[in-house]
């Protein structure tokens, strides 16, 4: 029973002024969720690097303090990515209401102490110290992206450095937020306990009347450098064997629609870091010894492009360039002979058969999908339909996909190697 509850997806946008609104009812939850998207993100900047995560702590503190003491009984979190910005809160039926001015709140006119934006500031630094400057992988990843598209909106780095949020003036974060911070663009995803008509009356009570700003077209829409002639090499410290990062971005086929887009990317990466018979894996890390360890990630892009990463590590005696030679190679193999069809049948069968045990088991995973969907496709899609769609990219739609990839000129190759002085 609560399986079936959980498999209803509201749409409620009507009642609300958010772009979208939707409400999973699940009647066994303890506690509700509320959780909004906003299509604002690092790649919407120029200048230093880091204000959009920045701007996001300081509207978590601000949109706290609504009650002029902050929140009580419930959890909140908050993150950014280089397209989106999430806040995120749950607790229980009751704190539904503090919950829905929270999401209210995020729209309206931040207020901070001068002094307290500055020592968040510094918060966000430390932040850094934690997560990146002893993560040799993070500057990889940092360098490559900035040497394959420059100062486009898509390579910048959302956490930035020391020295560039050092930079970040207060009343530039704010007058971010003036502009690209609109509800009319942000989407709404809540689930919980509470019935359909008690929770339209709580959007319609809280959720009207939210402040409206101009439409500003995205930061990444400006055309795309000319991709880089070289190769990046860096040395880096707290390595023990150099790591190899090829990155880029291919333009799908004319003919697919993004929701084909990005369920075939789905179905195509996992048989890419399978070791069955068309992916990266057995070939590399078993038969040949070319890689110790290898990862292919293929995303959509919010410009409809798809973007690829190849991560590995040369085995013992292969060098960056042989390995990346290998890892090429096979990859137009691949793309020329097709992936075979016992393979796809084989993964795309093991992750329905996991798609639907989730469903049955997981009482978020409906939510957890919603969120997916609504972060790649711009709308919400419940279980079923997700479940439905992974079954209709075809053999020839994934090769296609893969084709697309490596024909596409517009990539580079970072190479790091351990530290002479270490």
């Amino acid at each position: 029973m609560a399986s079936i509850a959980r498999a209803d997806l509201l749409d409620l946008s009507e009642y609300g002024d958010f772009k979208k609104i939707y409400y999973i009812p699940e009647a066994s939850a303890d506690n509700v969720e509320v959780r909004l998207f906003l299509p604002v993100g690092e790649a919407d900047r120029t200048g230093a690097e880091g204000l959009a995560h920045y701007l996001e702590h300081l509207v978590v503190w601000s949109a706290d303090k609504v009650h002029g003491e902050g929140f009580r009984n419930r959890e909140m979190n908050a993150w950014t990515s280089p397209f989106w910005t999430a806040y995120w809160n749950r607790g229980p039926k009751d704190s539904t209401v503090n919950m829905l001015r929270n999401a209210r709140a995020v729209f309206e006119p931040v207020q901070l102490d001068q002094d307290f934006m500055l020592t968040e500031r510094d918060v966000v630094e430390r932040e850094f110290d934690l997560r990146y400057r002893d993560n040799p992988t993070a500057v990889l990843y940092r360098e490559a992206f900035h040497h394959l598209y420059g100062d486009h909106g898509l390579g910048r780095s959302v956490m930035g450095t020391p020295d560039s949020l050092r930079q970040l003036p207060v009343k530039e974060a704010l007058a971010f937020h003036q502009q690209r911070y609109n509800a009319q663009d942000a989407y709404l995803l809540m689930s919980g306990p509470l019935t359909k008509e008690q929770i339209i009356g709580q959007i319609e009570e809280h959720l009207r009347g939210l402040p409206k700003r101009a439409a500003i077209a995205r930061g990444f829409s400006s055309p795309l450098p000319r991709p880089p002639s070289s190769s990046l090499t860096l040395n880096l410290p707290k390595l023990e064997r150099e790591l190899v990062l090829f990155v880029g971005q291919a333009q799908p086929p004319v003919e697919f629609s993004r929701r084909k887009i990005w369920f075939s990317l789905l179905l195509l990466e996992d048989i890419l870091n399978s070791s069955l018979q068309g992916g990266l894996a057995k070939p590399l890390y078993y038969d040949r010894f070319t890689v110790t360890k290898i990862s292919a990630k293929l995303y959509l892009l919010p410009t409809g492009d798809i973007g690829y990463e190849f991560f590995f590590a040369p085995e013992d005696g292969i060098s960056a360039q042989q390995a990346l030679s290998r890892v090429q190679n096979l990859l137009h193999q691949l793309a020329d002979d097709s992936i075979p069809d016992e393979t796809l049948k084989s993964l795309r069968g093991r992750t329905l058969e996991q798609v639907r045990r989730f469903e049955k088991d997981d009482p978020h995973y409906a939510t957890t999908i919603a969120q997916q969907s609504i972060l790649n496709l711009g709308e919400a899609l419940d279980v079923k339909t997700y479940h439905y769609e992974l079954g209709r990219p075809s053999l020839s739609d994934l090769t296609a996909i893969l084709a697309s990839i490596v024909a596409s000129p517009f990539a580079t190759t970072a190479i790091t190697n351990p530290e002479l002085s270490q």
